[in-house]
């Protein structure tokens, strides 16, 4: 049997050819769990699922959204994620300031999940498949003192926006797949970057790629006033 929720959106974020949204419930007072909806498609990327009824507008961050949701789906340390039913269109339920999100903001004492493991071009941002898949979550809300994103070439001539950031004594350099964050750099040269102040971040585990047996931290979103 299907069931509705209401969620703050706080990831519409790029995924394959589709999107990945995420957000924490909302009751118009107070934040509960992070719901991820997912899609039966094999990496549960999200394509016209996510568009609202009537006006077929992808939702913006800090939207809120009603959606139906069909049963719980966890892989792996994404326990938060839930099958969409597709044959219920999204509602908007209006949209919340930056400012009410500091209720929700997470403030670790320690690494983001584990660290110790970086690719060629990052820093702390992945994490062995064994290891990610005894976590218990996968999404994170965080406002770092100060980040700097920066475009450049990264394996194969694919051109990616990392941000660089630190956070509880611990730095990263994580892959940002925030469609927003990406058009800003699209005209750009690589080496151009963009430096914000307390920005909110939503942090993402993805799900495991099998041919690197491993997770990979991910910038989700990234808000600021």
């Amino acid at each position: 049997m299907s069931y509705t929720k209401r969620i703050v959106c706080f990831a519409n974020s790029r995924k394959l050819t589709g999107r990945c949204v995420a957000g924490r419930e909302w009751d118009g007072l107070v934040f509960g769990p992070w719901i991820r909806p997912v899609s039966a498609r094999e990496r549960g990327e999200l394509t016209s699922e996510r568009w609202y009824d009537k006006t077929w507008r992808d939702p913006r961050l800090l939207d809120v959204i009603e959606m139906e949701l069909r049963e719980p789906r966890p892989s792996g340390c994404q326990t938060e994620n839930h099958l969409v039913d597709r044959n219920v269109r999204w509602k908007n339920f209006g949209h919340i300031s930056l400012r009410a999100v500091s209720a929700a903001i997470d403030r670790p004492s320690g690494p983001l999940w584990t660290n110790g493991d970086s690719t060629g071009c990052g820093r702390n941002d992945r994490v062995p498949a064994p290891v990610a898949e005894r976590e218990e979550y996968s999404l994170t809300l965080v406002q770092p003192e100060h980040l700097v994103m920066v475009l450049g070439a990264e394996g194969e001539g694919r051109r990616r926006v990392r941000g660089r950031f630190s956070l509880a004594g611990h730095d990263y350099a994580l892959v940002v797949t925030d469609p927003v964050v990406e058009q800003k750099f699209r005209q750009s040269s690589d080496g151009a970057s963009i430096e914000l102040n307390c920005p909110v971040l939503c942090i993402s585990l993805s799900e495991r790629f099998p041919s690197q047996n491993a997770c990979y931290k991910l910038i989700a979103a990234v808000m600021s006033a």
